[in-house]
């Protein structure tokens, strides 16, 4: 574990931290740096660390407040940047012996094989797993492999080893409480560091009831993460459709040509939102020649769009167009965004 730096976040830490710390200290031949962060625990839980700094020989940051897991990790990243030249990396774990010794020796030697990555120490959430962890984290991984194409099997692991170079970028990732660890992810996306998941044994100590997750609060902050993933999408379809019934309207016509005319100064408006939204917003992915690529899967889509409500609405003269155009244009909003996902937002990972 050369050059890795121990990372641990702690909010009122009890006996748990210090058997952790005491296996570490004892199974390493060469004292390893050990930072820890007291996100505002409080008095009463003082001597924790005090005995972290006594005994172990661990640094310790104390927020005055409680902040966040997300705080406490860049607070602790800042502090491995400015102060450990030499450190390639951090290894995260959490205080609660959630991790065992052993699996964060195993994430740190797939770290030393992939010095490039972001590894992450999956569970796999058999035996006995309180429902809401295996329920939650089933439904994140789904709900980010959908809409971002990440694909992994435990999306919320506190055991990770993160890169230097990728630290220097995560200081300044929104999130301060647990979503930041989603946002990690995204990050890495963005910036195009590749995920490594290693397997480790999934422990939970007493229903998990140390834990400092909000189920509501913080569910709620990790889900906002995807919400602007729908919001892009929703808001540019309703400008487009406005648009499209104002020119209508005001033409008096629905032909061919009339349909294609609207659909394409609507298109042209809400396209442009929807461009600038994805390219900085959603996919945050956008090459030198997304513009173009984004560009033209719109007007092949536009046309598309024009041609099939003229000859749903030619069939069937009774039904409005517009109404007709909301139709066709969801079927095509599922091939446009993964058209978009794959080719025009997409990067090659080297």
């Amino acid at each position: 574990m050369e050059n890795i730096v121990i990372v641990i976040p702690s909010l009122e830490p009890d006996e748990k931290l210090l058997s952790l710390l005491e296996t570490i200290r004892s199974r390493q031949s060469v004292t390893i740096p050990i930072v820890i962060v007291d996100d505002g625990s409080g008095i009463a839980f003082e001597k924790y660390f005090q005995i972290a700094k006594d005994k172990f020989d661990c640094i310790v940051l104390t927020h005055e407040q409680n902040f966040g897991k997300g705080r406490a990790l860049k607070t602790a990243m800042n502090y491995v940047l400015k102060h450990f030249e030499k450190a390639k990396g951090i290894v995260t774990i959490d205080s609660d012996g959630q991790h065992r010794y052993k699996d964060m020796v195993f994430c740190v030697d797939a770290f030393n094989v992939h010095k490039d990555a972001l590894i992450m120490g999956v569970r796999s959430f058999d035996g006995k797993v309180p429902f809401k962890s295996k329920f939650g984290n089933l439904l994140t991984r789904r709900i980010m492999k959908v809409i971002t194409g990440i694909k992994l099997t435990d999306t919320q692991t506190g055991l990770r080893v993160i890169p230097r170079f990728f630290m220097e970028q995560l200081v300044n990732t929104s999130g301060d409480r647990f979503e930041y660890e989603m946002s990690m992810l995204l990050e890495a996306k963005k910036q195009q560091v590749r995920i490594v998941e290693v397997p480790i044994k999934t422990v939970y100590i007493e229903e998990n009831q140390s834990s400092h997750f909000h189920a509501l609060f913080d569910s709620i902050a990790i889900y906002a993460v995807f919400i602007k993933y729908l919001f892009s999408s929703v808001f540019s379809f309703f400008i487009d459709i406005s648009i499209f019934s104002l020119i209508i309207y005001f033409i008096g016509e629905s032909n061919f040509q009339a349909i294609t005319i609207a659909s394409y100064i609507a298109r042209s408006i809400s396209s442009l939102f929807n461009y600038l939204v994805n390219n900085y917003i959603v996919f945050k992915n956008g090459s030198s020649n997304s513009f173009i690529k984004y560009y033209g899967l719109v007007i092949i889509q536009t046309f598309i769009s024009s041609l099939f409500v003229s000859l749903v609405h030619n069939v069937l003269m009774d039904f409005n167009p517009t109404l007709v155009k909301v139709v066709i244009d969801l079927l095509l909003f599922v091939i446009s965004f993964y058209v978009q996902k794959k080719w025009v937002f997409h990067k090659v990972v080297k």
